[in-house]
């Protein structure tokens, strides 16, 4: 049998170690690992450099400061490079998913150069009712932000293809929108992926700040505290065990968010766990500027300790980028 091509000489990373083995592939897909160079169309020389599985990044923001036709193209491109070789992308649509989530899909399905997956960000009641028909076009997790509403309420949407227009809207995600959202993800058998902070406190938080003139990271890590984190993955943790639900929590940096997970777990709620790059690296302790202010923010030294040791413990199932395709001008 003559096969596609073999990848010969390289450091193959495989779940038994490192093995030095040659990566025979056909049709797309490694079929085996042998010594042996078998008979194929291609041979390619890898030898000192390493094989590594490709890379799944679960969270990734593309399309709302350039069109996803453009988008895809550029962050697919730039994750190749990187060894991702699947990027999940959080759409956030205003309307109906009737009226706009064909040409995203169509869109999409002509741009990305690697493997893709949605996850639908849920706003209001018109897009819970139309969750199933998220699922019958192939995305089957949601997104809830649990830190939009009230006075700060603010998003920016997807662009439509074709156009450079930012979308802007306002946003509120209250108590029985989280509530439905959970619900019926969980009649559909899909996970709900949460951005968990308490909307109500982060205002406070920002408006205490804003009269005290405070500035910087520091004061952005406090104005949005890490109990304001906990309160929210207790609520939602609530209205999972209530309807046997999934959760997802996304971005987690903070000892008493882990803190918080540990205790629902403890309750039987279903929870998977993702952390960042920058909740491994950074600290608002000894980052200066703003070029690392995120939602939630980045948090002390300890922290990141606490983040590490969650890691080493299986306690953190996924690490994400959270990365989103803006510019510096925006």
């Amino acid at each position: 049998m003559t096969y596609d091509s073999v990848i010969v000489d390289s450091h193959v990373i495989h779940q038994s170690g490192i093995i030095e083995k040659n990566i025979v592939i056909n049709e797309g897909k490694i079929v085996a690992f042998t010594t042996d160079i078998p008979s194929c169309d291609k041979k390619i020389n890898a030898a000192g450099l390493v094989s590594i599985p490709g890379l799944i990044d679960t969270h990734m923001h593309y399309g709302v400061y350039s069109p996803i036709d453009r988008a895809a193209t550029t962050e697919s491109h730039v994750v190749a490079i990187g060894g991702v070789t699947t990027m999940m992308r959080m759409l956030r649509l205003d309307g109906a998913f009737s009226m706009n989530l064909q040409q995203q899909l169509k869109a999409s399905s002509d741009s990305h150069y690697v493997d893709y997956a949605i996850h639908a960000s849920i706003f209001n009641q018109t897009q819970i009712d139309e969750m199933k028909l998220c699922v019958e076009n192939g995305i089957t997790s949601f997104k809830l932000y649990m830190n939009l509403g009230g006075e700060i309420g603010h998003v920016y949407m997807e662009m439509n293809p074709g156009e450079t227009k930012l979308i802007e809207s306002h946003v509120d995600v209250n108590d029985e929108i989280i509530e439905n959202v959970v619900k019926n993800a969980a009649n559909l058998n899909c996970p709900v992926l949460v951005h968990a902070e308490d909307y109500q406190e982060c205002a406070c938080g920002i408006k205490t700040a804003k009269e005290k003139n405070r500035d910087g990271l520091n004061a952005w890590s406090e104005s949005r505290s890490p109990d304001y984190e906990a309160k929210a993955i207790k609520k939602i943790s609530e209205y999972a065990r209530k309807y046997n639900s999934i959760i997802y929590f996304v971005h987690i940096g903070s000892s008493r968010a882990l803190e918080q997970i540990t205790i629902e777990r403890e309750n039987g709620t279903k929870i998977f766990v993702e952390t960042c790059p920058h909740y491994l690296t950074l600290s608002h302790e000894t980052q200066d500027g703003y070029l690392a202010k995120v939602m939630p923010p980045i948090r002390t030294q300890n922290d990141i300790s606490s983040v590490w040791e969650a890691i080493s413990k299986n306690q953190i199932n996924t690490i994400g980028t959270d990365h989103v395709a803006n510019q510096l001008k925006l």
